[in-house]
């Protein structure tokens, strides 16, 4: 980071949105301890001399120390973005939303970097541009002004009519964590997930996933044992969508829990078995903390719709696609085993290398 903060470029973040689709307000849910907008001014207090909010909820804001800016043209992304860089009264201003849980100092100062010549620097991403992480001069005014007269509010529809410079991923390599820098919240879900891997969980869990036929019980049986061997204490749940009984008709403990008993326990000098009767499926979080509270790690198999994280295992005789990186694109994949080699933004591991699976596992979990 440079010593010096950025005099020549305001820190912008846009506080004005309704967040219609979360159900509340998006800026000051709480992530780690501290509100997601309270977030994004700690990154620009590291970068700008100057950072302003713009949205028309004053009182909502007060809290954070900061000049408030109503909005000129209200309603839009575009608007705010507009009465920022005509408020700030500096040549350039850096565009944040106030819903991004980890906006990087680093990337912020490198996209500052670029500003010369141009009139908006914007990053390119895997999933296209990201308009609202991105720096804008006051060149772009007249084009803004004109397409909000127009009520035209994508914001990236004026970038050719001013000097644009897209920040290819290679110019931040070093900089840009995967699944982490460009993320923002939308939905409950979205935030449940971002939570999770913000906050993590008492209890340390990976889920194997997969179409059915790949063989990722035969992976997680390998992976067990390898772990096994290195001294760790492993705890397994299996996902069953149907009906199971893992007790026999004539034994005792089936008798006395067709007699209607709702929790039976059996209990030997070696081992327990508990079968508990629910009325519905307890959520995944629960199971660990209740069960799990003494090993080192727990793997899953399934729970693909879970926010744990997640290692899908591909092969591909099975499918040409995969489950976390076709139509969905999941944010919790961290890795995929695979028998083929696939171009991807997450490492891809050899499915018919199970040492290297546990080592993957191992130094993402347990070291």
């Amino acid at each position: 980071m440079a010593d010096a903060h950025l005099t020549d470029v305001t820190g912008v973040i846009l506080v004005g949105g309704r967040s219609s689709r979360m159900g509340r307000d998006k800026a000051l849910l709480s992530l780690g301890g501290k509100p997601l907008v309270g977030r994004v001014i700690d990154a620009f207090r590291q970068v700008f001399a100057r950072t302003i909010l713009v949205g028309d909820r004053e009182e909502r804001f007060r809290e954070f120390d900061l000049e408030i800016v109503p909005d000129i043209y209200p309603g839009s992304a575009l608007g705010g973005l507009h009465t920022g860089l005509a408020r700030a009264g500096t040549p350039y201003v850096f565009v944040s939303a106030c819903d991004v849980p980890w906006p990087d100092p680093r990337v912020i100062e490198r996209l500052c970097s670029l500003r010369q010549g141009h009139d908006v620097v914007v990053p390119r991403t895997d999933g296209g541009i990201d308009p609202l992480f991105a720096v804008y001069g006051t060149g772009c005014l007249p084009a803004m002004e004109r397409m909000l007269r127009e009520g035209n509010y994508r914001i990236y529809d004026f970038y050719p009519a001013v000097r644009t410079r897209h920040v290819a991923p290679e110019e931040l390599e070093g900089l840009v964590m995967p699944g982490r820098t460009f993320v923002n919240v939308n939905t409950p879900e979205e935030f449940e997930t971002i939570r999770h891997k913000e906050e993590g969980m008492a209890v340390k869990a990976v889920s194997f996933v997969a179409k059915s036929g790949t063989g990722k019980t035969t992976l997680l049986e390998q992976v067990i044992m390898e772990l096994k061997e290195r001294g760790y204490r492993i705890g397994v749940i299996k996902h069953d969508a149907h009906r199971f009984d893992i007790d026999h008709p004539g034994k005792d403990s089936h008798r006395l829990t067709a007699a209607g008993a709702d929790t039976m326990l059996i209990s030997s000098p070696e081992k327990l078995a508990v079968v508990k009767k629910h009325p519905a499926s307890p959520p995944i979080e629960e199971l660990l903390e209740t069960y799990f509270g003494d090993v080192d790690l727990v793997l899953t198999e399934g729970f693909k719709k879970s926010g744990l994280p997640k290692i899908e295992v591909h092969r591909k005789e099975r499918s040409a696609t995969l489950l976390c990186r076709g139509e969905e694109h999941d944010p919790t994949l961290l890795a995929v085993a695979s028998d083929e080699a696939l171009e991807l933004d997450v490492p891809v591991l050899d499915l018919n290398d199970p040492a290297q699976v546990a080592g993957f596992v191992e130094q993402t979990f347990l070291k």
